[in-house]
């Protein structure tokens, strides 16, 4: 069965499904994140569509919500992130959504980080061209390494 993905500009109502999204305990732990509270969450967002410099994008199947699409800049280097909800996991939605995104996100060198057990999402990075980074691109600030990888589109 097909299913149409795209991306559209962020609107109000995709909030409160963004929030729950982060709110699962699976995918939380797929990203060795923290999920914030409803006030910390409200906070991030309204700090995210202010920055003019973030391109941001809302991913769409058929006509459900699946997450979004983000870049951004990061101790002097662009970025980029995303976050589906786990019903879409496994469809191939990260990996067109993600190509889709990189025709409008045109900065090279691109860099993602990624949690080291998430291989799922190293794989949607490499079929968009992403490859790891560079052993000193690996190692945080203190020269230790930690739970992430970089992976980095340079064409």
């Amino acid at each position: 069965m097909s299913q149409s993905i795209r991306l559209r500009n962020v609107e109000p109502d995709d909030l409160p499904l963004f929030f729950e999204h982060q709110r699962d305990p699976v995918a939380v732990a797929m990203v060795i994140f923290t999920s914030r509270d409803r006030a910390a969450f409200d906070q991030h967002w309204a700090k995210i569509l202010a920055n003019e410099t973030g391109l941001i994008r809302t991913v769409v199947v058929d006509d459900a919500v699946a997450g979004y699409v983000s870049s951004f800049e990061r101790d002097g280097q662009r970025e980029v992130g995303y976050w589906l909800d786990r019903a879409y996991w496994g469809r191939g939605v990260a990996t067109a959504a993600l190509s889709a995104f990189l025709r409008l996100e045109r900065t090279r060198p691109l860099y993602a980080g990624v949690a080291k057990h998430n291989t799922g999402s190293i794989r949607v990075l490499q079929k968009c061209g992403f490859a790891f980074a560079p052993p000193e691109a690996q190692l945080d600030a203190d020269g230790t390494e930690d739970s992430h990888i970089t992976l980095v589109l340079t064409g």
